[in-house]
């Protein structure tokens, strides 16, 4: 954990270091610009969500350590046809996000001609059994291992196994800390989280909030150990506190429900009985905006704005209604399972690939340009 209160270096340099195949030390929990510091509330915030974050982080720890280990989606069969035996593991399985990456491996797969075979974790908290799977992949003789992976001990230990086993190893969805891969494809995650803050605050100008009203946004997340959350978290906090007034302020209380959509919509029912002023509500990865848009709906709550991520069929439903205030930040995961596949078969064939770390990249998908042919190709995995 001592790693984990490193500051978070900014996107320019994380781009840079990617480029250049080098890579950061541990980053922090959390992070905010020195700009925020403009605001006397910011310096509250900062160490209330310190706090928090960290205390949840050992608690979530600890439980995930308690888990049963059936709480996973294991591996079919190996068949001896001749072809490379890629092995892909997911942190989590069952969501449209997930199953939209699946479904650009398998094409990849198919085209590529070789053996794909697919395990996932039942949520992101499942880290022990997200190692588990990396080490089954090996005892099962993977050539090539397509991970998306949680920032844990156990997972850096297992990076390490995989590569020490010459097995080329590709990074989807989410970058680790480690110099221990060959390759990345995945989102910006702080520059998709300062989209999810300029939604936010276009939406709440929409609805007609001034800057002298008083205004609270609840952010619910769905693990406080995911580099991909936190730096969307660190974004968001970025983007906000400089483009809007004091009187807008995050709910201090950042709601983590383990990756468990019922949880994150029991808290979205808690945001609106508990929080003042509440005007918006975000979630910052496909659980937690299932789990709000939810709340949303059997509440019919048109009066509170929606900026999640992802395109599950909840949030669909929100934007295409057309009386919500609705927007998501919507990542290319058909792409980065397609593109994960067509790395591992090129490596696996001595080639190497011309980026070590891709941007897939992000969209906001609104009511306002949901119908249009480039949005639609998006969302199709196109």
């Amino acid at each position: 954990m001592r790693g984990r209160r490193d500051c978070f270096r900014c996107a320019r340099m994380r781009r840079e270091v990617y480029r250049h195949g080098l890579f950061m030390r541990p980053v922090a929990v959390f992070w905010i610009k020195a700009m925020m510091m403009k605001k006397r509330y910011s310096v509250v915030i900062v160490l209330a969500l310190l706090i928090l974050l960290s205390g949840c982080a050992a608690l979530q720890e600890q439980q995930a350590v308690e888990e049963t280990k059936f709480a996973s989606e294991t591996f079919r069969e190996q068949v001896d046809n001749g072809r490379p035996n890629i092995y892909l593991i997911t942190k989590g399985y069952g969501s449209d996000y997930w199953d939209t990456l699946r479904q650009g491996a398998a094409n990849a797969a198919e085209e590529y001609d070789c053996n794909l075979y697919v395990a996932g974790t039942q949520t992101e908290s499942h880290f022990e059994v997200l190692a588990e799977l990396m080490q089954d992949a090996l005892d099962r003789g993977a050539d090539a291992i397509i991970l998306s992976p949680a920032d844990t001990p156990e997972i850096m230990q297992m990076t390490k196994k995989v590569k020490m086993a010459d097995v080329p190893l590709v990074f989807v969805d989410t970058i680790l800390n480690t110099e221990d891969f060959d390759a990345c494809f995945a989102t910006d995650n702080m520059e998709a989280g300062r989209l999810a803050a300029r939604e936010t605050i276009r939406l709440l100008e929409r609805m007609g909030k001034q800057p002298e009203e008083a205004v609270s946004v609840g952010i619910d997340i769905g693990s406080a150990q995911s580099q991909t959350i936190l730096e969307r978290l660190a974004g968001f906090q970025e983007y906000w506190s400089s483009h809007t007034p004091g009187t807008w302020k995050v709910v201090d209380d950042i709601k983590i429900n383990d990756g468990d959509m019922e949880t994150a919509e029991r808290q979205c029912y808690e945001f609106m009985d508990g929080c003042r002023d509440l005007a918006a509500l975000v979630g910052l990865n496909n659980g937690s905006t299932v789990g709000l848009a939810r709340g949303l709906l059997k509440k019919k709550r048109t009066d509170l704005v929606l900026v999640g991520f992802d395109y599950s069929q909840e949030i669909k439903e929100l934007i295409e209604e057309g009386t919500y205030l609705t927007a998501s930040i919507v990542q290319r995961q058909y792409d980065m399972g397609y593109e994960g596949v067509f790395a591992a078969v090129k490596l696996l064939g001595g080639g190497t690939v011309p980026y070590r770390y891709v941007d897939t990249g992000v969209q906001q998908v609104t009511g306002d340009n949901v119908n249009s042919p480039y949005i639609q190709e998006i969302l199709n995995g196109k």
